[in-house]
């Protein structure tokens, strides 16, 4: 459909409020490495990009990983102020890994948390799930599942966690779930054929927002679509607005090597559109309307109003 000039500049200006959530795999983060400098001021600039993010491979006992982030975060970006949550060390022996939630909290705050009861043990690092309000009357909170599978068990990691959004959804009587994190969900670790026969690609209502042709991944000699967003809820999907990886390398102009410092992942992100201002036309301002009426006057007569 072709709309008007006019309506297409009021819909612009209508202040649709974008609300972004990411997963990010920064590879085997410690505090050796995250201290030096073009490692934090990358990391810093990627967390600041989100709302939500859900950082994995975070390994640190202490916390001071996360610690050290934190304050730069709110050094470097003021729209914040951020806070974090922290998933205890999960894993099956001495290699352990934590998932981080760092969040602008004034637009969203933690409701509830809990770490998957896996009592059947198929899960390496068992999902540390998390329910988040939101500024939106259409859908006033989340509930986010990430998950780092390991890649000798993604099939039967990834139809595993079928049953933990199973659990979530009755747990919080809610539908509205996203799934994330790095699946390993392509190429040798979970070929295509084995792909479409898991549970969450099966069922019906799951939106996979990173599609299979996507690439994930830094090196330039590989292609793979090994981190995911996956999608479920008629509300959630009604307000997404975009989704896709982020190549920080491109962005930032940084060459490969200099990438595969922060890590050989891209962060992977949804943004949703949260406000009705999306779906109608808002009073404006007159300082707005001013601008409107000079655009408008500079555009070509076959474009006007």
């Amino acid at each position: 459909m072709r709309y008007p000039a006019t309506l297409l500049l009021i819909f612009l200006a209508s202040g649709a409020q974008a609300f972004r959530i990411c997963a990010f795999n920064a590879q085997r983060l410690t505090l050796t490495k995250v201290v030096r400098e073009h490692v934090m001021d990358t990391l810093v600039r990627i967390l600041a990009r989100c709302d939500i993010t859900v950082l994995q491979e975070v390994m640190d006992s202490s916390d001071s990983t996360t610690s050290l982030l934190l304050r730069e975060l709110r050094r470097f970006d003021d729209s914040g102020p951020y806070n974090a949550l922290i998933s205890p060390l999960l894993g099956q022996n001495v290699y352990k890994e934590k998932y981080v939630y760092f969040y602008r909290s004034q637009k969203t705050q933690v409701l509830n948390y809990y770490v998957y009861d896996d009592k059947d043990d198929l899960f390496v690092r068992e999902p540390f799930v998390a329910q988040f309000s939101l500024p939106s009357k259409v859908l006033p909170s989340l509930l986010l599942v990430p998950l780092h599978t390991t890649p000798k068990a993604v099939e039967k990691e990834l139809n595993a966690l079928y049953d933990v959004f199973l659990d979530v959804s009755q747990h919080w009587q809610s539908q509205d779930v996203i799934l994330l994190g790095d699946f390993n969900a392509d190429c040798t670790s979970l070929p295509k054929k084995r792909l479409s026969k898991l549970a969450l690609r099966a069922e019906p209502g799951f939106h996979w927002a990173i599609a299979d042709g996507e690439d994930t991944t830094v090196r330039a000699s590989t292609h793979c679509a090994y981190d995911r967003i996956v999608l479920h809820g008629e509300r959630l999907q009604s307000l997404l607005r975009a989704a896709a990886p982020f190549n920080f390398p491109g962005s930032f102009r940084l060459t490969e090597e200099e990438a595969l410092n922060i890590s050989d992942h891209y962060p992977v992100e949804v943004e949703m559109e949260l406000s009705r201002a999306a779906h109608s036309i808002q009073p404006l301002h007159l300082a707005t309307l001013l601008l409107l009426s000079l655009l408008l006057s500079l555009l070509p007569p076959h474009l006007g109003p």
